[in-house]
């Protein structure tokens, strides 16, 4: 993965993160947007399985929480990639 594409994944789970925090419908598209984005990286199973989750039960406030801290692990895995730390 390049650094633009991780930079891409970083904005996307950036984005997703906000959309969760706020309750937005679209936390969901986005969570998943950014997993296709991270595919084959560390990053995408965090964002697989919040994307999962979110879809599964989207207003379930402990989904909500769960699929937010799985999306933080992501965000942060592409964070590391970006600036050179990852895999």
């Amino acid at each position: 993965m390049s650094t633009g594409d991780a930079l891409r994944v970083v904005t996307l789970a950036a984005q997703a993160e906000m959309a969760l925090v706020r309750r937005d419908q679209v936390a969901g598209p986005l969570l998943a947007q950014a997993s296709r984005a991270a595919a084959g990286t560390p990053a995408a199973g965090f964002l697989e399985e919040a994307a999962a989750m979110v879809r599964a039960a989207p207003e379930r406030e402990a989904v909500r929480q769960a699929a937010l801290s799985l999306c933080r692990m992501g965000l942060q895995q592409a964070q590391a990639r970006a600036m050179g730390g990852g895999p």
